[in-house]
């Protein structure tokens, strides 16, 4: 797996707690993207599996999708999220996750329940997790980063302030809109609805398509 590449430097980061997942072509492809989610739900215990982030995406997605069985419900995400960036809706998702990164904001669980339980958010705990993202960003240097939830990881986990980068204030219904933030990395960040069963795909393969023209990719 390509992220054996990057490994020294994530086991030597100050403020990394979960891995992050490295696609096996991330560090060839030609326009690298790093998928930001929020957050783990599970006892406190777990803080200490730092390998959490990539377990979900290597077993729980892909080791239920490789052998034709229903995914759970906690990685549909993940299957939105490819059918969002692959060339065709549908597609295999290994096209998306073998190219690009995806890592967790919250360095440590935020609740054990339902996404509703943040019982361990703290302040001390978004601050870290800001701190570990920079660090991410500098090590896997992505092209773009694609948020999950504009309401809550834009608004209210990531950092501010920051510069915005309007696309189209009316893309599919979407206010399609790129932000790098002050302090890290000048890396360009589009926050999507969280994909979540509810998300409307096709709304943002076309906001998705926008993006690339704007980035001349």
């Amino acid at each position: 797996m390509s992220y054996s590449i990057f490994n020294s430097r994530l086991l030597n980061s100050q403020h990394i707690n979960f891995y992050p997942y490295v696609g096996k072509d991330y560090a060839s492809a030609s326009h690298k993207i790093l998928v930001l989610g929020e957050s783990h739900y599970g006892p406190q215990s777990n803080n200490e599996y730092h390998e959490w982030t990539r377990d979900v995406v290597e077993n729980d997605f892909f080791g239920n999708y490789d052998k034709g069985n229903a995914l759970p419900d906690w990685v549909a995400c993940h299957r939105n999220t490819a059918n969002i960036l692959a060339s065709a809706r549908d597609a295999n998702p290994h096209e998306v996750y073998d190219r690009i990164a995806f890592y967790n904001f919250f360095q440590k669980s935020i609740g054990e329940g339902d996404h509703a339980d943040k019982r361990y958010l703290t302040k001390e705990l978004k601050d870290i997790s800001a701190k570990a993202l920079a660090e991410v960003m500098e090590i896997l240097q992505p092209d773009l980063i694609v948020g999950w939830g504009w309401s809550d990881l834009e608004w209210k986990y990531l950092p501010q302030p920051r510069n915005q980068i309007d696309i189209n204030k009316d893309c599919a219904g979407i206010h399609l809109h790129l932000f790098t933030l002050n302090g890290f990395p000048k890396i360009p960040i589009w926050c999507m609805h969280h994909p979540s069963m509810g998300i409307n795909i096709d709304a943002h393969r076309t906001c998705f398509a926008e993006i690339k023209r704007f980035l001349n990719w």
